[in-house]
């Protein structure tokens, strides 16, 4: 009895560990550069710290940690039928939901600022370069692919939220700014009219007053208790030609600027109405480049102004390409696991334990009954 006791808990412990036995993959996801990207850099470096600060990243683990967000990003990209979209989209909505299955890493820990001396809580380059992402579950390929998905989703939802701040601010943004240029314009055009006014008074002056440029400065320019000071029309000329060619030059930098930013608010108003249509951002960012060719369609690319814009924004897409979704990527796994979280030889070893005390217990408390009932009967 104590035999076959011990083999069928053995046996119903190995069955139990091959059919629901996990397989766990783990992968090392790395952000390629400073996310978001952002244009001021560090004096020392020159260049952005490489990673997401910690307030950041808090926002996007809101993000996608949602089941909501994961719900989109699921239809968005038709992943229906797909085994490990489904068992991810049942582990989110879950009670525990993902939390557990991604680790932010960062480039130091405590332990590592106490040996170098550094004070960690003082040091704003500490951000998150990484994630460490694990999933089990019942076969290897599912296990290594769900990891792969689970990576693609968290930087798809970074990325939409990163151009969500963006874009739906862009176009209020740039509306304010024309206004306030076309305003700079209105007044550097009435400036320009009284300095040119002024211009043709002086020259009047001059004209009948030739010998007013051979003497002695006479006009007032300005009367303190202590002193008087003094220019000749001469004078007076020459700074208001200095003037007008300075508003000139003022007038045409508002109005090239005016021109960028129109062109400008154009281009966002087309892509805040493509992040409103789609739910996945990796969507929204490879749709940029389509949009910036749509909006300088007709326009003359020649044309310095125009140019530089179009180049602007070229290059804003391709950094941002390159590192959101290319530098952006697994260096390490996620790897094809080998092994069960629980080995067979383990799972063995704890039926062979569990299995001789229940029948050691079974045989001993049968026995334990059957002495009890004689004595009675005696």
């Amino acid at each position: 009895m104590v035999a076959g006791i011990t083999i069928l808990t053995m046996a119903l412990t190995l069955t139990t560990t091959i059919l629901t036995g996990k397989y766990k993959s783990e992968g090392f996801f790395q952000f390629g550069g400073a996310i978001p990207i952002v244009k001021v850099v560090d004096k020392l470096t020159k260049e952005p710290p490489p990673g997401i600060s910690l307030s950041n990243y808090k926002r996007y683990e809101a993000v996608y940690s949602s089941a909501e967000k994961y719900s989109d990003f699921y239809v968005q990209n038709k992943l229906a039928g797909d085994v490990s979209a489904e068992s991810l989209l049942q582990k989110i909505n879950s009670r525990e939901g993902i939390g557990n299955l991604i680790e932010p890493i960062f480039p130091f820990t405590k332990l590592d600022a106490k040996k170098l001396g550094m004070e960690s809580n003082k040091d704003e380059s500490n951000n998150i370069i990484g994630l460490r992402i694990n999933y089990s579950a019942a076969t290897p390929d599912m296990a290594r692919n769900t990891v792969l998905l689970l990576g693609r989703y968290v930087m798809d939802a970074i990325i939409y939220q990163t151009y969500s701040d963006i874009l739906r601010f862009k176009d209020i943004e740039i509306s304010t700014k024309i206004t306030k240029l076309d305003n700079e314009i209105i007044e550097s055009n009435e400036k320009l009219e009284e300095l040119l006014r002024k211009n043709r008074d002086l020259k009047s002056i001059i004209s009948r007053y030739p010998a007013a440029t051979e003497q002695g400065a006479r006009q007032v320019v300005s009367v303190t208790e202590e002193t008087a000071r003094y220019l000749s029309p001469t004078a007076q000329l020459t700074t208001n030609e200095v003037e007008v060619a300075e508003t000139k030059e003022k007038l045409l930098k508002i109005q090239r600027d005016k021109t960028q930013t129109t062109i400008l608010g154009e281009y966002y108003r087309n892509t805040k109405a493509l992040l409103d249509g789609s739910k996945s951002g990796e969507a929204v960012l490879r749709g940029l480049e389509p949009i910036k060719i749509a909006t300088f369609k007709g326009k003359d690319l020649d044309n310095e102004i125009i140019k530089e814009v179009f180049n602007r924004l070229t290059i804003e897409n391709q950094t941002a390409n390159n590192i959101y979704l290319e530098k952006s990527r697994f260096i390490a796994g996620p790897d094809m696991p080998q092994h069960r979280t629980v080995s067979l030889l383990i799972a063995l070893l704890t039926g062979l334990i569990v299995g001789f005390i229940l029948a050691v217990s079974v045989v001993g408390g049968r026995l334990w009954w059957k002495n009890n009932t004689l004595k009675l009967q005696k």
